[in-house]
């Protein structure tokens, strides 16, 4: 009986020794992970990283893990040229392939998504206004139904002027990104001239770009906390 116990101790010794084994191979492998992503996708500061599956080890030795999941608390993305800062951008990573001697890796699937606030929408926004030159300005909000509220401003002769709030969609195809409002929405403050700024202005294709290396921007969708962006890759190199 006691060496039936003491085997039993033996066992769960190597089993808590396995256990711990695996969590520091876990533990190295995410901060490469984490280094090879920054470089690879092009990324300004390493990404956290989450490797799911246990063991860990019977995974890596097969070749493949299940999935792996990057997150970033800001990144500086693009639009039109202009900086736009996408908050809290998660991606999940499926069916992650081990190459090159495990020191690269594929993923067959990438889904994810980020915030951009309407305080950096408008902020963003507003740069590209201000290159126009055109004297048309918009606050972005949120407007029940998923749908945008927009505060539209113009200056004319020195003087800013309040349009008036409109509701709105944001359209994205073919990797451009439209306002849509009805026109009859529009209001006639300020006078035919502005009316048409504010047309023009609202016509315009905008892209979003310089999102990781590997992902293009699937969904634009409104939200009470900003505007949600959803991105989707495929073969994607991780390392």
């Amino acid at each position: 009986m006691r060496a039936l116990r003491i085997s039993s101790i033996i066992f769960g010794v190597l089993v808590v020794l396995a256990i711990v084994g695996d969590r520091v191979a876990l533990w190295i492998a995410e901060g490469e992970v984490a280094s090879r992503a920054r470089d690879t996708l092009g990324l300004a500061s390493e990404p956290s990283v989450s490797v799911k599956g246990f063991p860990f080890l019977t995974q890596v030795a097969g070749g493949h893990l299940d999935r792996v999941d990057l997150g970033l608390d800001a990144y500086a993305a693009q639009v039109d040229g202009q900086t736009l800062t996408v908050s809290d951008l998660s991606v999940e990573l499926e069916g992650v392939e081990l190459t090159d001697g495990y020191t690269g890796a594929v993923a067959e699937r990438a889904d994810g998504g980020g915030l951009v606030s309407y305080e950096e929408l408008t902020r963003a926004y507003g740069e590209l206004l201000a290159v126009s030159g055109n004297g048309f300005g918009v606050e972005f909000g949120y407007a029940e139904g998923g749908r945008l509220l927009l505060t539209l401003q113009a200056s004319m002769m020195g003087q800013s002027l309040d349009v008036g709030e409109v509701t709105g969609d944001i359209v994205l195809e073919n990797g451009t990104l439209t306002l849509e409002v009805d026109e009859e929405e529009i209001p006639d403050t300020g006078g035919p001239e502005v009316q048409q700024a504010i047309r023009d202005q609202l016509d315009q294709e905008h892209t979003i770009s310089g999102l990781p290396d590997g992902l293009t921007l699937d969904s634009v969708q409104p939200t009470q906390e900003g505007l949600a962006l959803t991105v989707t890759g495929s073969n994607m190199t991780i390392g």
